[in-house]
């Protein structure tokens, strides 16, 4: 097996990991599963009153501000909740860049098909001899990558956390009240 396939092993065998710490620590708790179906009620709510036309102006904007604040609340309790997750998810992956550095320790484990800016090369060229080729690549700079990709597939594929956010923010549909100009 190559360096480049062991280390996207462990980056996936990390997140893997990272998301079983997660679901343990909060998706499965009956706390979270209350705060998650008030999240898709709110948002339930949100989209039919954007829809509806009945009703004055005034009013429907008094509803549509009540619901996102209840959105709000929701969505605070429940970042509240996964703060105790994201400490062990820490120390989990900082174990495993760890274990990753000193396994791969100065072996490049992969070649760009180009040259990479300079500003860049620090983060890809981490823990590589300063007489490595311009265009190899470290297993810290792979793993951070495979992690990345792999989370978000998991995140995806399981639907763990809070559903995304479908409403656009309010600067996007009503920039003058963001800024404070009126009509």
């Amino acid at each position: 097996m190559s360096d480049f396939a062991g280390v996207l092993i462990l980056s996936l065998v990390a997140s893997a990991v990272s998301e079983a710490v997660s679901y343990a620590l909060v998706y499965r708790t009956e706390q979270f599963r209350q705060i998650k179906a008030k999240v898709q009620q709110c948002e339930t709510k949100l989209e039919d009153e954007g829809r509806s036309t009945t009703g004055t102006n005034k009013n429907k904007q008094r509803r549509i501000e009540s619901i996102e604040a209840q959105l709000s609340t929701a969505r605070g309790k429940a970042s509240s909740l996964q703060l105790r997750s994201m400490v062990v998810v820490a120390v989990v992956q900082l174990g495993s860049i760890y274990l990753v550095n000193s396994m791969y320790s100065g072996r490049p484990v992969a070649r760009l098909p180009f040259e990479p800016l300079n500003m860049f090369r620090g983060l890809i060229q981490r823990g590589l001899p300063d007489d490595s080729p311009s265009d190899a690549c470290s297993a810290t700079f792979v793993f951070v990558l495979g992690g990345l990709v792999f989370k978000a597939a998991i995140d995806r594929y399981l639907q763990l956390g809070l559903p995304k956010s479908t409403a656009l923010p309010k600067w996007v549909t009503n920039p003058e009240d963001a800024l404070g100009m009126k009509k």
